[in-house]
Parts: structure tokens; C-alpha cells; sequence
């Protein structure tokens, strides 16, 4: 199975209670139809559920849901989980973790790939606040981290 990533993201996800609720539908989905004679592991996505809180207050983290969907209804799920009150994408599983220092602080980020998109989401925290930025597939996360950095950092410290 291909593996790709539903990012879900905002300040007011759901509780994970209710994103497992979700997946366990698909997941039930996919465990009867894997018991029939012409079913093949090609047709379908392993769709890791991932999150990303806007809030300072962080959510405890739990395992992610590992969703098995077909191919031919990855919209579906796409649009099960788009009713959720958070921005919802598809990612490839591919990402980066930009790190970058600046007055002795050290920054991490994370760097999601939209799929079929030229673009990512690249995430990252400055004390209680994190911050989202789209920016395009080819640009360096870890430079526009610094300059953002630098631009608010008496704003983000104070």
C-alpha cells in the first residue's frame, strides 16, 4: 500500500476520540472487504492521520490512525474528514524537520507536502504560540523560519 498523509489542522480539531470514530468506519470498511476473493493490496492507500494544533495549550499525544481507504474513494474520506471544523489536506508521506538558531534559541519545525501540489505547511512553535506558513514546494523552510524569526521575534518574546 502507497502511504500518504491527512493533515488536519487549526485551532479547534476535534477530539481524538472522534477522529478514531471516523477512521474506525473506513477501518471496518476495509476489514470486510478484505476478506473477499479479488481483494489486492494495490488499490489501496494506508492514509495516516496526522494533526497539528494551532493553540498553545498542546493536545496529549495519541497514536495517529492509520486509515487502509481505496483508491477510488480517497475522496470520500477526504471529504468525511473536510466537514471537520479544521482545515483538512493530503500530503505525501514525505516531510522535513527544518531547525534553525537564533539568539541561542533553537527552532524546530515541521514540514508537510501537499499532495499534487507545488506547495507545503511548514509548522513551528516559538514559546506557547505555533505558526503555519504556506510556501512553495521548492523554497527553504529553514531560511524562511530565521526571517520570520527575526521579523517578530521582540513581538513573540514579550
Amino acid at each position: 500500500m502507497e502511504s500518504l498523509t491527512l493533515l488536519i489542522y487549526g485551532i479547534n480539531i476535534p477530539p481524538h476520540k472522534h477522529l478514531h470514530k471516523l477512521a474506525n468506519k473506513f477501518i471496518n470498511r476495509f476489514m470486510k472487504v478484505r476478506q473477499t476473493i479479488d481483494f489486492t493490496d494495490e488499490h489501496y492507500y494506508e492514509v495516516i492521520v496526522e494533526e497539528q494544533s494551532l493553540i498553545s495549550a498542546q493536545r496529549n499525544y495519541i497514536t495517529a490512525p492509520i486509515i487502509p481507504v481505496h483508491k477510488n474513494y480517497l475522496q470520500n474520506l477526504l471529504k468525511v474528514y473536510s466537514n471537520l471544523n479544521a482545515t483538512v489536506t493530503l500530503c505525501t508521506e514525505e516531510h522535513e524537520h527544518p531547525l534553525v538558531c537564533f539568539n541561542d534559541i533553537e527552532y524546530e519545525g515541521y514540514c508537510y507536502y501537499e499532495l499534487n501540489s507545488d506547495k507545503k505547511i511548514l509548522f513551528f512553535g516559538v514559546l506557547d504560540t505555533k505558526h503555519v506558513i504556506l510556501l512553495p514546494k521548492q523554497s527553504n523552510p529553514e531560511k524562511l523560519m530565521l526571517e520570520y524569526i527575526k521579523t517578530h521575534f521582540e513581538t513573540l518574546h514579550n
